[in-house]
């Protein structure tokens, strides 16, 4: 989901994120990388990052954090001055704030469960915010299409002509427009039906 990166606390000796004070982290194209550097001292760090994970080395003078699915909170980000002898020196630390905000995006499950009766993962639907219009088709091994859905809402129960269609892999296409884009856009996949 698309995340909201405040910093709460700028680091005392000029440690630096790639942008000013918000952050926006991820948006349905999954940009939810961030980087962090220091913009002046000894040449060897050493980086904690509460919450998020680090992509690569901890000890240069930038990381590179990713934050995708880190649940709402806020989290503490590290970096300790570590001089040419090896002795830890100097922390300096930031606050980020990992919020909800708004969320352009459409998740498409890969597998769903009909005829179940436990209430969970029933039918076979998209999931998005901020969905102006959209067409799902759903079509058999055989490219026969078995099913239409016209809005976010809509959804597929895993039947054909009112029969329960069987245990396989079904191939879908989407079409789609977020609101106030100027595009639609087109999204494959397959989907499992499991019994």
């Amino acid at each position: 989901m698309k995340r909201l990166l405040t910093l709460l606390l700028l680091f005392q000796f000029g440690v630096f994120a790639q942008d000013s004070a918000t952050v926006e982290l991820c948006t349905y194209k999954q940009a939810h990388l961030q980087t962090y550097s220091v913009s002046s001292g000894p040449n060897q760090y050493y980086w904690y990052v509460d919450g998020g994970i680090i992509e690569g080395n901890n000890t240069g003078h930038s990381i590179l954090v990713n934050w995708f699915n880190v649940p709402y909170n806020v989290y503490l980000v590290q970096v300790h001055v570590i001089s040419n002898e090896g002795c830890f020196g100097d922390t300096s630390q930031l606050w980020v704030d990992i919020d909800q905000c708004s969320f352009d995006g459409i998740y498409i499950p890969n597998s769903f469960t009909p005829g179940t009766l436990d209430g969970v993962n029933d039918v076979f639907k998209a999931v998005g915010n901020n969905i102006e219009r959209m067409k799902m088709y759903i079509f058999n091994r055989w490219g026969e299409p078995i099913h239409e859905i016209h809005n976010i809402n809509g959804s597929w129960d895993g039947t054909y002509l009112g029969e329960p269609c069987q245990e396989d892999v079904y191939v879908w296409f989407l079409e789609f427009k977020f609101e106030g884009n100027d595009f639609d856009e087109e999204l494959r996949g397959h989907v499992t039906l499991i019994r």
